[in-house]
């Protein structure tokens, strides 16, 4: 393990003050003692100090046991462990089990040991990305480049990933490009939607069921979380999830195991964990809607993936990367219709993108221009073409999660815009209606770029 290729432990992480991705270090440091000036850095791993030449650091000192502390560098900071040494391991008067750490502190060995631990963290250089493509996620704009760099670098090591952005922008591609570029790619990759799963049924999905444990369980079953052993484990919305589940999915993230429902004894688990949102994570947090601790057990590394809006140059790229995938590379965008595109702020993002672009390829002979419209989801009167619950045949004919992000998009837009314009795009007043909190309107309002009253 060298400084130059910090990224070799995968314990990276995002600095939440500057933003900066770094890799986690901590130098301990002998300051009393007949060692005293002994050090090392802790960077990967398990390091042992005590008198054994087994030892990373080796002491001297004949109050110190052969084996007598365990050091391990975690995500969530540096775990140290008292291996029952027979003087002890002491911070102040109090005597030291077992504690994490996430700053500096000096510790007592014996009689006649202090150490110092500090962090020593490492910033790791962020490379070019060369090419256009990360997995199926396609882009070569510079907020694309500089986000297929970041992922590129975490990918091969088991850091943790938070994608936050907004539907649509493809956070499931990236989620599994993630999963292929590391050494986990021949496991399994586990998709759990947090938003899709039934209230009443989420904790037998996640972390399965013996027979009988309830009303209906005829037989036992795996949960997804025990499913994604050995490969990745995507927990997409997470956001939604409710609270009252949140404590029993970070036990099972911190402890790397899952009890099923009805089942006496715990089940260990080697997964990796990338979670994506697109909601405001730190907002629900200090609303008390998302717990805090499983807010930074997820956004070790956090990636944010911009919305379409913010990177219009690459719509050319992605139209003739859709044309290639629907076999019509022989079809040719007119500049005029090629504007449009450019023009229209796509509240949809790629989503939205590929399905105006689908819809105006199943035109009579393919014909364009396409119309870029935001009713994504509603009903024509087209022949074969209606359907009578108001939901459109091109909607009904793709895959569950992309019907109804776009469903749910229309229904959103719809709504809000009548709402707000029954009070004259008063936020306060459509909320009270509405019996939601504005700051929730104020999101969709930016959103979907709709006019409200200001002041």
């Amino acid at each position: 393990m060298t400084p130059e290729d910090p990224t070799k432990t995968g314990l990276l992480y995002t600095d939440h003050t500057s933003g900066t991705l770094k890799a986690r270090r901590y130098r301990i440091a002998v300051v009393a003692g007949p060692d005293m000036g002994a050090s090392a850095e802790i960077d990967n791993g398990t390091f042992l100090l005590g008198t054994h030449q087994n030892n990373d650091l080796r002491l001297t000192d004949k109050g110190v046991s052969r084996y007598h502390l365990e050091l391990q560098l975690r995500g969530e900071g540096l775990k140290v462990t008292d291996l029952d040494s027979t003087n002890g391991t002491f911070q102040g008067p109090t005597r030291v089990g077992s504690i994490t750490l996430n700053g500096a502190v000096k510790l007592k060995l014996g009689t006649n040991t202090e150490v110092e631990i500090n962090p020593a963290d490492v910033p790791v250089a962020m490379s070019g990305f060369e090419g256009e493509r990360f997995g199926q996620a396609i882009g070569g704009s510079r907020y694309m480049k500089d986000l297929f760099g970041l992922l590129d670098r975490v990918s091969n090591t088991e850091a943790t990933v938070l994608l936050e952005g907004e539907t649509g922008t493809g956070k499931e591609l990236l989620a599994e490009a993630i999963h292929l570029r590391s050494s986990r790619r021949q496991g399994p990759f586990v998709v759990v939607d947090c938003g899709a799963l039934p209230r009443d049924l989420i904790g037998s999905e996640l972390f399965g069921h013996v027979r009988g444990a309830f009303t209906g369980a005829l037989s036992a079953k795996r949960g997804l979380i025990e499913e994604a052993d050995g490969g990745t484990l995507f927990l997409d919305e997470v956001g939604e999830l409710p609270l009252d589940l949140q404590p029993q999915l970070l036990r099972a993230l911190e402890k790397r195991e899952v009890r099923p429902i009805g089942e006496v004894r715990a089940k260990k688990v080697n997964i990796r964990v990338i979670a994506a949102t697109n909601r405001n994570l730190p907002e629900l947090v200090r609303t008390s809607l998302f717990r805090e601790d499983l807010y930074f057990r997820l956004a070790v590394v956090r990636a944010a993936v911009p919305a379409l809006r913010k990177h219009k140059e690459d719509i050319p790229l992605l139209v003739r990367n859709f044309l290639h995938e629907l076999k019509r590379e022989d079809f040719e965008i007119g500049p005029d219709v090629l504007s449009q595109l450019m023009a229209h702020d796509w509240p949809g993002n790629v989503r939205e993108l590929r399905n105006v672009v689908e819809r105006g390829l199943s035109l009579e002979g393919g014909a364009l221009p396409i119309e870029v419209t935001g009713d994504v989801g509603a009903a024509t009167n087209d022949a074969g073409n209606y359907n009578p619950g108001g939901m459109s045949k091109d909607v009904l004919e793709k895959p569950f999660k992309e019907a109804k992000g776009l469903l749910v998009e229309s229904f959103e837009r719809e709504y809000l815009t009548h709402l707000l314009a029954r009070h004259n795009g008063n936020i306060s007043r459509a909320a009270l209606e509405a019996g939601i909190d504005r700051n929730y309107i104020h999101r969709l309002v930016k959103k979907y770029n709709i006019p409200v009253e200001r002041g």
